[in-house]
């Protein structure tokens, strides 16, 4: 994600007669998109480099537009070869909007995919020879 100001939402939030706000961070939001992202069949990775997998920080790849009501997403996703670009990209809008809307309650207008990479089949890779040590 680009260095930007750190956007906070608030939400007028009562319940049982007790009055308080809810203050969401938009890499909030992106961290929920990201994490429905990765129940995805299909999608190896998130961001522009295939080389880092999963395991980084959920929001890799993400660029999250979050106000009261609404939210607006661009992702960056690297597809596993073969797979149904058009089914995934449904998938993966459905999971974010489900998502971001059950935990943040935002209604998602538009999920713009960039896939940015196809991610070969491991047995479609060169298999590289380790020399022998020059020393024993």
């Amino acid at each position: 994600m680009t260095d930007k100001k750190k956007t906070n939402v608030t939400i007028d939030n009562s319940t049982d007669g007790i009055r308080g706000k809810i203050t969401l961070n938009e890499e909030v939001v992106a961290t929920i998109a990201g994490m429905a992202a990765r129940q995805i069949d299909g999608i190896s990775s998130l961001g522009k480099s295939r080389l880092i997998p999963f395991g980084d920080d959920p929001r890799r790849g993400i660029e999250a537009q979050v106000g009261n009501k609404q939210a607006a997403f661009d992702i960056d996703v690297v597809i596993s070869y073969g797979i149904d670009i058009r089914k995934v990209a449904a998938e993966l809008r459905t999971a974010i909007a489900d998502g971001v809307n059950k935990m943040a309650g935002r209604e998602v207008v538009e999920v713009n995919i960039n896939v940015v990479d196809i991610k070969l089949p491991e047995d479609e890779k060169p298999v590289k020879e380790t020399p022998p040590p020059r020393v024993q």
